[in-house]
């Protein structure tokens, strides 16, 4: 059956992230738009909170029974969720959506050069090295960026490499309701970050809807997209696809917010983007060290 065969799979998995990522890039350039109104602690708050409650009765998650390593599993998963989450805002609230995506990059890039003993490989992350520093402001003709904001991002890159290597286990564990059971502790760890009277001007209508949107398109519908394409697409092909994600976030940031980006700055992600992409590429010879891990992450992907 069509349904069941590999290249249809293949397939669904790909559309599936692409979808995901023009939804992440969405709700990324709209939620800096409310930044006027809550601070970026505040919007992870609420983003998380409302896709927390959306999808935990979306997917049934009450029906897991966890046990202590499955507890575990599920408290790692949480916490890249939330930190991933949380910085990348912190960092969107200086800098422009398609740099930050672009620095956050380093963190699967990290993750693939990590894994592999191929010494090219490191040249890959010397490229990307050198896009991040023609992000840096005392650069030549680029406009003023901030450097905290650098920062947070690459902290979200390290919640993203991470984030990788546990969603494939968290979804290997909890199949389907993995991204119910990481939004909902992800909600609780970022909780005290949250301004409490900021929050309750979520009761406002149309705030509400706004947050709701936010929360659909940035965590709820993105997670369970990606959740799929972890546990189908091998990782290669996952990270040359999520390293497009930075471009998309340049033109959908263009076109909601009217960011536009410097010659150099575009030149900057684009150094990130290909070494990204050319890692991923590369030819891959996993260490003895981790090799055992590393077959483990495969079998999703059967």
């Amino acid at each position: 059956m069509l349904m069941a065969s590999p290249s249809f799979k293949l397939m669904t998995s790909v559309a599936a992230l692409l979808l995901a990522i023009v939804s992440i890039t969405a709700g990324a350039a709209l939620a800096k738009s409310m930044f006027s109104v809550f601070t970026p602690e505040d919007v992870t708050v609420l983003r998380l909170s409302v896709s927390a409650v959306i999808l935990f009765f979306l997917l049934k998650a009450w029906q897991v029974r966890f046990n202590r390593n499955s507890l575990g599993t599920v408290l790692a998963y949480g916490i890249t969720v939330a930190g991933m989450n949380l910085f990348f805002y912190m960092s969107i609230k200086t800098v422009p959506v398609g740099v930050a995506l672009a620095v956050e990059l380093i963190g699967p890039l990290c993750v693939a050069a990590f894994y592999s003993k191929n010494r090219s490989d490191y040249l890959w992350v010397l490229l990307a090295a050198t896009g991040i520093f023609l992000l840096l402001p005392k650069s030549a003709q680029v406009e003023n960026l901030d450097v905290l904001g650098l920062f947070y991002a690459l902290v979200a890159a390290f919640f993203w490499g991470a984030y990788i290597l546990m969603g494939k286990k968290a979804g290997k564990r909890f199949g389907s309701k993995a991204p119910s059971l990481g939004l909902v502790v992800a909600s609780l760890i970022v909780m005290p970050a949250g301004d409490t009277d900021s929050l309750s001007q979520i009761l406002e209508p149309n705030v509400f809807l706004i947050v709701v949107v936010i929360a659909l398109l940035s965590s709820a519908i993105p997670l369970m997209l990606e959740m799929f394409a972890l546990r189908n697409l091998p990782t290669h092909i996952y990270g040359v696809m999520a390293s497009g994600e930075p471009v998309m976030g340049v033109i959908v940031s263009f076109l909601i917010l009217g960011e536009q980006l410097s010659l150099l700055q575009c030149l900057g992600i684009g150094a990130i983007v290909v070494a990204s992409i050319g890692i991923v590429l590369s030819p891959f010879t996993p260490k003895p060290a981790v090799k055992q891990a590393l077959e483990g992450e495969q079998s999703l992907s059967e």
